[in-house]
């Protein structure tokens, strides 16, 4: 049987297709959604359900709708007549799920017993850290490389988010874990790392130490943005023709504005695109002061 049958398929494709239309994806959202269905489609097993599909496409498609995703899950489903042993087989499953979730809480007294006698029981709470440390490691590289190499404020933006991003995960890796590698686990998942106290605490140092640089970045980002602004008036007053005071007051707020820009920090991306532009900016102001005498 087709994990995902033909009448969900269309329904999902149908909708992607739509997305496209109304401009809320591009081509290669598209193509990578349906490639991702198509996967599905051809894969034999057990149905596909909603969180499978919706893990699948809102990544790409934040927009979808949700409600298309339900329908098609429901339409996914095969017909089934054995209510009473579907309500049986789920309480069983709730059982098993209660009994795995409190082997896999952070409750050494629980948990050691296990360890010794069922190892694989606390497979959840192994995956959850294996996947908690690949994402918060990532993440802080890529955040490192979004903040420390930034060319643009959009790229501090999105830095800030990787920032946040990281430091949940690291949030969510256990505490009573540190130290503490599960040897059965990583034989067949394949781990590569070892989750030591120094490179938790050198994560979180790191973290620390980027979200310090983007309240710094922020501050000069904001003091550049209200001196480009300050600028831009008065040379608007000067270009206009004013006399008098007016063109006074004007060339003051621009030699301000050179002064602001000149002060801003050297190691902050503001600080980095002032001096790019601060040299034109004299030049044109000393022409306009020549020009007024």
């Amino acid at each position: 049987m087709k994990r995902l049958n033909d009448r969900a398929f269309h329904i999902l494709q149908t909708e992607v297709r739509r997305c496209l239309d109304s401009g809320a994806i591009g081509q290669v959202q598209l193509e990578l959604a349906l490639r991702r269905l198509e996967k599905f489609r051809l894969q034999s097993g057990t149905p596909v359900t909603e969180a499978e599909l919706k893990e699948a496409i809102v990544d790409l498609i934040p927009t979808f709708n949700l409600k298309v995703l339900r329908q098609a899950a429901k339409l996914n489903r095969p017909p089934s007549g054995f209510w009473f042993g579907l309500k049986l087989g789920t309480a069983a499953i709730a059982l098993s799920a209660g009994g795995i979730w409190l082997v896999n809480r952070p409750i050494p007294w629980i948990r050691y017993p296990v360890m010794q006698v069922a190892p694989f029981l606390l497979t959840p709470s192994y995956m959850a850290m294996d996947h908690n440390y690949r994402r918060a490691i990532a993440l802080v590289e890529q955040s490192d490389q979004l903040v420390n190499q930034a060319t643009a404020f959009e790229d501090l933006d999105l830095g800030t988010q990787k920032v946040k991003a990281a430091q949940k995960h690291l949030d969510e890796l256990p505490a009573w874990f540190l130290g503490h590698y599960p040897g059965d686990y990583c034989r067949w998942a394949g781990c590569r790392w070892r989750f030591t106290i120094d490179e938790f605490e050198s994560a979180r140092k790191e973290i620390a130490r980027l979200e310090v640089k983007l309240f710094q970045e922020k501050n000069a980002q904001t003091r550049f943005e209200q001196t480009e602004q300050a600028l831009g008036e008065a040379v608007r007053v000067i270009r206009d023709g004013a006399t008098g005071e007016a063109r006074m007051n004007a060339l003051i707020d621009w030699r301000g504005a050179i002064d602001s820009f000149n002060q801003l920090p050297e190691s902050t991306l503001a600080g980095k695109l002032a001096r790019t532009k601060v040299n034109a900016i004299d030049r044109d102001f000393r022409e306009a002061v020549e020009l007024g005498q």
